[in-house]
This record gives C-alpha cells, structure tokens and sequence, in this order.
C-alpha cells in the first residue's frame, strides 16, 4: 500500500473512532446566535394601530450580499399571524438579525395591501418608506441611510419618526401597444399620474385569462419596457402590472386589460370563374399554429353585403358564389379567426362570365 493512501486510510479511521466515542446526547456545535436591533417608531399625524389594522408596518434589515441588499431581519406590527418578532402598537420593535452580516441598514415602510377582495388592493401605502439614519425623520432613499454596526452586540435607540404618505394619483391607466402574437414586440405603456411619475416598474404576467377578472393564477414572464409573447403562449392573455415611483410619494400599484395572445393569420384566394359563379379556394396560415388547429369561419363580400359564409377546416375552405352578374369585380374574403388565432381580410379580384 503506497504510504500517502495508507495515510489518508488512518486519518478516516480516526475520524470514525472519535465520533463513536463522543458522549451520547452530545449537542453540535450552536451557530453563532443573532444580534437584536430595537428602537421606537413614532408615528406623525396618524394613528399606528389603525394604520397598522389596514395593512402591516414593517421594519427590515437589510445587509450587502455581493451586489444586491437582502433582507436579514424582519418585525412587522403584531398580529395572529405575524412574525416572532413584532412592532408593538406604542411603536417599540425588536428584530433578531441572522449571523454573519456585521453591518445593516433599516428600512420602514407599510405593506402593500394584495388582498384582491379587499378595497384596498393594490393601493397606495398610507405610510411613506423611510431609512434610518441616525435623525428622527430618517432618508428617502436606502443609499442615504445610515450603516449600523452589530460586531459589538446588539443595537438600541433605532429610533425614527414616520410620516403620512402623499400619494400619486391614476390619470391615464396603463395600457399594451402591439400585436399580441409569437414573436412581435408589445411596448408597455405605464400610464400617466399626477403629480408625474420619475420612473415605473414594469411587469408582464400571463395567464389563461377569460375575461372574468380572476388574476389568481397568473404568472410572472417578464419586467421591462417591452416583451415578446411565445408560441406557448397562445390562447392565454398578457396584463401588464405597473408600479410608478416618484421620491418623497408612495404610489399604487397599477393593471392595463388583458390582451389575448394570437397568432396572426394570413389568406391566400383562389377563383376560378364560370358562368355566372365563380368558385374560391381559401387556404389560411398562422405561424406557429398546426393546420389541424386552424379552423374557424370564411366569408366573401360584395360591395359591404355578405355572399356567403363556409367552414374552414385543416386551413383550408372552398366556396360557391352564385348569381353574379357577368364583369370583372373585387370581392373582399375574411377568416373570422379562432381563440388562437387573428382574424384577417384579402381582396380577391374575378372576372364572371
């Protein structure tokens, strides 16, 4: 046996004898415990505990973790169903902050109200967001707060005053410019608010909507200024979710409609005329879309007065139009389109004899 094998044989034995001879109940090494902030929050010009009653207060800690703040301590104003750690309705709180994070910085702010069965729903919070930084008021801004050190232990006197929010207010509500189909470009438009917005969080969900207004399944497929709907997605419906910010204001949560995602279709006519009639061969395409599932209605126009109406089937229909006087006309041919796919319109050209 090579001695470096032989070596590495005794160092795993003896690593197997210790723990067979460590005392029963012996408890693993603890973790390092969590450091306490605490402090008071005073609250101007309203009532915490009515505040509080519509939707949460909270105070989180938030530590540097490679380029993003994450949040490593968390007291919300008491309630059944709160966090061990509270905010007492006199505004005194206590957050436990996880090991390992040496400095944080505090952030107060209100909850957003999500419950879409309340009338408070996406609302704007009552509170404004503020940052400790060692004054009574606090900064708007996380970048103007101040860092609390927590290598000595814990941390009292996190003391800061909390202010009513002023409010930006809906004028024009927000709205999806495009075609909703595979592959096309859809611009969100956030909307106008007075006073105006300085920027706004876009978020686009997709869901298999019907027009009922039941969002709860919903999913999350993008953030941005614009984005495009896949294949996968046909026959479901886009929202965008708008969050407009203006520093110094809290804002609501804004919803544009719904809009369906369809592929867009495409025909190609055919005439073959006749005495008096004339036969039409339609072929309909929709990328994306198998030609089984491309059916739907077909129907030829004179003048504005419909001929006559068939079914389209595999993509493909056939017609007759009949009493025609004799000369050459244009007739206009539409797919009615399905709920994956756009309806569309050609003109057609025939020459009855």
């Amino acid at each position: 046996m090579k001695s470096m094998t032989r070596a590495a044989l005794v160092a795993v034995i003896a690593l197997v004898a210790s723990l067979l001879m460590a005392p029963a109940g012996a408890a693993p090494r603890a973790a390092a415990d969590p450091v306490t902030i605490s402090g008071r929050i005073t609250p101007q010009a309203f009532d915490l505990e009515s505040f509080a009653m519509r939707s949460p207060i909270e105070v989180r800690a938030l530590a540097k973790v490679g380029s993003a703040w994450e949040t490593v301590g968390y007291a919300a104003t008491r309630s059944a169903y709160g966090p061990a750690d509270g905010i007492e309705l006199d505004g005194s709180f206590v957050l436990r902050v996880a090991a390992g994070h040496p400095v944080v910085r505090l952030k107060f702010a209100q909850r957003r109200c999500e419950d879409q069965y309340d009338d408070c729903y996406h609302d704007a919070p009552d509170v404004l967001t503020s940052y400790w930084n060692g004054t009574a008021s606090g900064a708007l801004t996380l970048a103007d707060a101040r860092d609390i050190a927590l290598d000595s232990g814990p941390v009292a006197d996190a003391d800061i005053t909390l202010r009513r929010a002023p409010k930006l207010r809906l004028e024009v509500s927000p709205s999806i410019a495009g075609v909703a189909s595979p592959g096309r470009v859809l611009t969100a438009r956030p909307g106008t608010y007075a006073p105006g917005a300085t920027s706004a969080t876009n978020v686009w969900w997709y869901g298999s909507h019907d027009g009922s207004g039941d969002s709860e399944y919903d999913r999350q497929v993008g953030t941005g200024p614009t984005f495009r709907p896949t294949s996968a997605m046909l026959g479901g419906s886009l929202r965008l979710e708008v969050l407009p910010a203006r520093l110094g204001h809290e804002a609501p949560t804004v919803i544009s409609d719904y809009v369906r995602v369809t592929s867009r279709s495409s025909i190609a006519a055919k005439a073959k005329p006749a005495k008096r009639k004339a036969t039409v061969t339609i072929t309909i395409k929709a990328p994306g879309v198998a030609t089984s599932r491309v059916h739907g209605k077909a129907s030829v126009y004179a003048k504005g007065k419909r001929i006559t109406t068939v079914t389209v089937k595999n993509g493909k229909a056939t017609l007759t139009i009949g009493k025609q006087q004799k000369g050459k006309r244009t007739y206009t041919v539409r797919y009615s389109g399905n709920r994956i796919i756009s309806s569309s319109t050609t003109s057609l050209k025939i020459a009855i004899r």
